[in-house]
């Protein structure tokens, strides 16, 4: 099978579930990201991508049609310094097409929100630091910045409303890929729109990945909507990251409201 788990085959929604742990009773739950990541995965034997996966991959020239993948859920993605500060990606996946070999971190998303701003980020780290913590949360705000942006342009969106959980998702696709010997990474945000999620939050994320893109390239990509996969984006490296992955941000959409009794 595809996808798995430490060695043991993922086929069903309870096998899923066991190796996703205990995340709180709403995680695992209809209508939410980290059930129906399970089920889109899941359908059809598991033995396809997603069709809103394979509709993308089709409509950018860096990529073919898959040829063989495998993934596994719930992976711990470190990169340098940061051990004490992992992304648990919601499922990455190895795959291969005519081009070779590549790595798709996956971010499964209802409406849950991608986190902290960078900027209340960097004022906790500060404020924990002035209480004694050693774990150099300032250092670690710094480097990401540094690897993935470089110094901000006049009309890049502000470190203030940048959301940390998108630095440390690209981190660590990134990171993974390296240690893969993988030349090109996407980091991708599946969306599941049900009839638990809210429209506004909905528009807040999609505004936030927007903000995202377009710090990371400057202004080149100003949004990243449901089907597309944008890059890839030059990015400084240095200190933690190689800057000769080739790096993808891409968004599907799942429609699932009233589907289900």
């Amino acid at each position: 099978m595809p996808i798995s788990k430490n060695g043991t085959p993922i086929l069903t929604l309870e096998d899923w579930e066991t190796c996703d742990g205990p995340r709180g009773p709403d995680h695992w739950s209809d209508g939410r990201g980290g059930k129906e990541i399970a089920r889109a995965w899941l359908e059809g034997d598991a033995v396809d991508l997603p069709k809103e996966l394979i509709a993308a991959l089709k409509r950018h020239e860096a990529f073919g049609k898959v040829q063989s993948w495998s993934g596994e859920p719930q992976v711990d993605l470190t990169f340098a310094g940061f051990t004490d500060e992992p992304r648990k990606s919601a499922l990455l996946v190895q795959a291969e097409d005519a081009h070779g070999a590549y790595l798709i971190a996956v971010e499964a998303k209802s409406d849950e929100p991608f986190g902290d701003t960078a900027g209340d980020t960097l004022a906790a780290a500060v404020d924990q630091s002035l209480e004694g913590d050693a774990s150099n949360g300032i250092g670690h705000v710094t480097q990401l910045v540094a690897a993935l942006f470089g110094p901000r342009r006049d009309d890049d969106p502000q470190l203030k409303d940048i959301r940390y959980q998108l630095l440390t998702a690209s981190a660590g696709c990134l990171a993974e890929a390296g240690r893969r010997g993988l030349p090109r990474a996407l980091l991708l945000v599946q969306e599941f729109v049900t009839d638990r999620t809210v429209d506004k939050r909905l528009l807040l994320n999609t505004i936030d990945l927007g903000r995202f893109v377009k710090r990371l390239s400057h202004g080149e990509v100003k949004s990243v909507n449901p089907g597309d996969i944008c890059g890839p984006f030059e990015m400084p490296g240095t200190p933690l990251l190689s800057s000769s992955i080739d790096f993808y941000i891409g968004k599907i959409s799942r429609n699932l409201r009233s589907r289900r009794g």
